[in-house]
């Protein structure tokens, strides 16, 4: 079965295939030939229209996050992995959003007492631009996944999280994975 990802990939080839059909195959001296404009305009839109349900459709799953009730406080060993995580030799392992995300700074972000949520649901990924942009969700909620959380990664995940604005930090990963262990096994 196709995600929904999938099927608006494949429905925009469609609208690209259908545009160059129009283009090519309708004079430009005809009076029909104001369709392909229109049906540019409307192709643009329903793009435009897909980008914009996406990043709301995880904004709204980052706020009812948020709304949940924290777990409990980070402790300070998974505060310095993020730390070590962020340091700028390891800039590398932190572009899967296709921008530099400062870990560091992550912490600091999250609040003076940052806390832990839990977040269920099953792990999808969204590539966009040709492989350089990589987005992964658990559940609804966009993740950083650090590397080693995904050999963790089952059909229906439970993950301990620092939530960061609109996406979230995986620190623990089905009860297989931790952020504070991850250090010594990446050395």
């Amino acid at each position: 079965m196709a995600t929904r990802n999938t099927k608006v990939e494949w429905i925009k080839g469609v609208m690209l295939l259908i545009f160059f059909a129009m283009l090519f195959g309708i004079p430009n001296s005809s009076p029909w030939f104001g369709l392909v404009f229109v049906y540019l305009m409307a192709a643009g839109l329903f793009i435009v229209g897909s980008m914009l349900w996406i990043a709301l459709r995880s904004r709204r799953a980052a706020l009812a996050l948020s709304r949940m009730p924290p777990k409990r406080a980070l402790h300070t060993r998974e505060v310095k992995a993020l730390e070590w995580f962020g340091q700028p030799e390891r800039i590398v392992w932190r572009m899967p959003r296709g921008n530099v995300i400062d870990l560091e700074k992550v912490a600091q972000a999250a609040g003076n007492r940052p806390v832990m949520r839990t977040l269920r649901g099953p792990y999808r990924e969204m590539v966009r631009a040709r492989h350089h942009e990589r987005h992964a969700f658990i559940g609804e909620v966009e993740v950083l996944m650090l590397p080693g959380a995904d050999h963790s990664l089952r059909e229906n995940n439970e993950a301990d999280v620092l939530l960061c604005g609109t996406f979230a930090v995986v620190l623990a990963l089905n009860g297989a994975w931790r952020i504070d262990q991850a250090p010594s096994l990446l050395r």
